[in-house]
């Protein structure tokens, strides 16, 4: 059996979601940036007007409202998208923030299937 996905997001080669409120704080910087959507291996973040450089490196945590979801990540802009967006990639992510990286997709991912069966059910 051939099992196929078609994706339009195949540039980070993992599959992308997003959270709504979800940033990162960005060590030395005075607010969070909001997070556009992010995968196990790196994400996209709105620069809100703030000048970015493709290889810059930062010390950043994952942050929703005032609670960190995960802290400590070594974020490398990659690419500048475009409107504002910084595409991103993890650096040397330790066992424990791979797991929650993992566990924070898998978890979306789940919310979305019970809502698409939900949607069904009331169809």
């Amino acid at each position: 059996m051939d099992i196929s996905f078609d994706s339009k997001n195949q540039a980070r080669g993992a599959f992308r979601t997003s959270i709504p409120g979800l940033a990162i704080k960005i060590s030395g910087k005075p607010a969070p940036y909001s997070v556009k959507d992010f995968s196990v291996n790196g994400l996209a973040f709105s620069s809100g007007g703030r000048k970015f450089n493709v290889g810059e490196q930062f010390s950043a945590d994952f942050v929703l409202g005032p609670k960190v979801i995960l802290s400590g990540l070594t974020i490398k802009i990659v690419r500048d998208i475009g409107k504002g967006l910084m595409g991103c990639i993890y650096v040397d992510l330790d066992k424990y923030q791979e797991e929650r990286l993992d566990k924070l997709v898998l978890e979306v991912q789940k919310r979305m299937i019970m809502m698409r069966k939900q949607k069904g059910a009331n169809s």
